[in-house]
């Protein structure tokens, strides 16, 4: 077999294989979508001084920013303390679209929300 022979059939393998993880990647990438009359949200729990918000917050901001998650993304305060508490409010005046409350609102956040 000649050189050129072997060379072209290498190549072929190597972008079959690419094609197949591409469209692999793309699956599960697939952006998260509301159908007709529902809401999307995403909650967010913290507790005690909330260790972790913010890498938590960066993560689903990129996802939305990407278009790949929709909806609203809520804090619920399920006992911070002080720390916790300011941090979250950080967090809002930084992200924006982000609204946070306590725990025990949250069935009225949801049912307000558009």
């Amino acid at each position: 077999m000649s050189i050129f022979l072997q060379i072209a059939i290498v190549l072929i393998g190597a972008a079959v294989i690419f094609s197949i993880s591409w469209a692999l990647s793309r699956t599960m990438r697939t952006p998260v979508r509301c159908g007709k009359d529902t809401d999307l949200a995403t909650i967010v729990s913290i507790r005690n001084s909330a260790q972790g918000l913010e890498q938590t917050l960066e993560g689903l901001i990129w996802l939305r920013d990407n278009g790949v998650l929709e909806g609203q993304i809520l804090i619920a305060d399920c006992g911070v303390d002080e720390e916790g508490l300011a941090l979250a409010r950080l967090a809002v005046k930084k992200y924006g679209k982000i609204a946070f409350c306590k725990a025990e609102e949250v069935a009225q956040w949801i049912g307000e929300t558009p």
